[in-house]
């Protein structure tokens, strides 16, 4: 699988994330479902039965198109990248801080001041990395490995 460029693509998928609305209809909305090809469509409803689709779009870079969709799932936000074969490029889940790994947690403690306030767990291919927002300090955004690994933090 091609990779995508992390950090611009990232902050994206945050902002995917914030935005997307907490209190969804239970049904799909038709128009979020024609937004992508079917082959998407039927591997993302295998893998999240229960979620509900928020939004869906289609996104061009310079080799393909990807296909984002936005979802809710037992109250947790998820935005999945796919290609127009149904193959996953990137998943990013929503994540409280009780959910964090141990490692990733004592990361982000070892920071003075530093109060969670929203995170994402982001899977491309065999790799997952923390997207973290803080408060209380200078630096507010946090990416870690689940090592506990510190990536990034600005």
């Amino acid at each position: 699988m091609q990779q995508i460029p992390s950090a611009g693509h990232a902050m994206a998928l945050v902002a995917a994330l914030v935005i997307a609305t907490s209190a969804m209809a239970s049904a799909q909305t038709p128009a979020a479902s024609a937004a992508v090809p079917p082959a998407v469509l039927k591997t993302f409803q295998q893998a999240y039965p229960g979620a509900t689709i928020s939004a869906a779009s289609q996104e061009r870079t310079a080799e393909r198109s990807i296909f984002r969709v936005e979802s809710v799932d037992k109250g947790k936000r998820r935005t999945v990248l796919y290609q127009a074969s149904g193959a996953v490029i990137e998943v990013a889940e929503q994540v409280s801080e009780q959910e964090l790994p141990a490692p990733v947690l004592a990361a982000m403690r070892s920071h003075p001041r530093a109060i969670y306030g929203s995170g994402l767990k982001v899977t491309r291919g065999g790799s997952v990395e923390y997207h973290l927002t803080l408060r209380g300090t200078r630096k507010t955004a946090m990416i870690a490995k689940p090592d506990g690994t510190v990536v990034s933090f600005k």
